[in-house]
């Protein structure tokens, strides 16, 4: 119409913003992560896996999820059903992640540093399929978990192992580990790809922060029921009987809770812990060092 400017140019402008600004490139590449695919073998006496596989932001590699009863050894990948070359950096057999790097990669997706906090979060995952944040998971049955999943719900099927989700800034938030029940599946939050990253982009494993405090797992509070010799948490003034109440920004309510804190504890960074003795609450700055052989 007359008196409005064309909208093709404005289109152009804005495309080029939202690139030059990362997200484009972000939303770019949330919409194409569903191409790449991981088929990892089965291990003795297990059962081979599918992966979908997602670019890390500065495009060094792929994660992927590695379900159990497979193995991190000669995977098939395919790019866009086109079959290419990977090579796996490193495998974490706690939190199922699995780092890789192909001469194929030239996509980038924005990461989230952690997953919302609020229930009830609008998720999204490529395409149209939507899904929202309902829990977390602490433990399965009697087994707790070494580190809290994020259960999700979705408006349809669940999406395959290793589909990103993301917030509605298009920044990934977790990736889907397996279905649970229903249209439900648990999800790996950011925050344990974000910890274990490091380790295996650099040293193919990943590093345990230990404290050397003991809690026990049926009691209904988080009360320390045993310290190492000349560990972290006794050097720092810890005792026995006294109740944990939050390591780092992560607070504590029971042993599950615990698990989950000290999944994300790292060798060399030191952690404020707050502790109730007695009528007393009271706080340490605990230096956690590497896991002993053997703990």
């Amino acid at each position: 119409m007359a008196g409005h400017p064309p909208t093709r140019p404005i289109r152009r402008l804005l495309r080029l913003f939202l690139v030059v600004t990362g997200l484009g490139a972000s939303c770019l590449a949330s919409a194409q992560v569903a191409s790449w695919e991981i088929e990892f073998p089965a291990a003795a006496n297990g059962h081979a896996c599918k992966s979908i596989a997602v670019p890390l932001e500065d495009g060094s590699g792929l994660v992927a999820v590695l379900l159990p009863g497979a193995q991190a050894v000669q995977p098939v990948a395919h790019r866009g059903g086109d079959p290419v070359t990977v090579e796996v950096i490193g495998q974490d057999p706690v939190s199922r992640l699995c780092f890789l790097k192909s001469p194929a990669l030239s996509e980038r997706i924005a990461w989230a540093k952690t997953v919302p906090s609020a229930l009830g979060t609008a998720l999204h995952a490529p395409g149209p399929l939507r899904a929202r944040a309902n829990g977390w998971v602490k433990q399965i049955g009697t087994k707790v978990l070494p580190f809290a999943l994020l259960r999700v719900g979705f408006e349809g099927p669940v999406p395959p192992t290793g589909t990103p989700l993301s917030g509605e800034d298009g920044r990934v938030v977790a990736l889907v580990f397996q279905p649970a029940t229903g249209n439900t599946a648990y999800a790996i939050p950011v925050d344990a790809v974000n910890r274990v990253r490091p380790d295996l982009m650099r040293q193919g494993k990943l590093v345990r922060g230990w404290l050397g405090l003991s809690l026990r797992a049926e009691s209904p509070t988080p009360q320390v029921t045993r310290l190492s010799a000349d560990s972290p948490a006794l050097q720092a003034g810890i005792r026995a009987n006294d109740v944990l109440l939050q390591v780092g920004t992560r607070p504590v309510a029971d042993y599950a809770d615990a698990a989950d804190a000290f999944f994300y504890l790292v060798p060399g960074e030191a952690v404020r812990l707050k502790l109730l003795r007695g009528a007393d609450q009271l706080d340490f700055t605990v230096n956690p060092v590497v896991t002993p052989a053997g703990k």
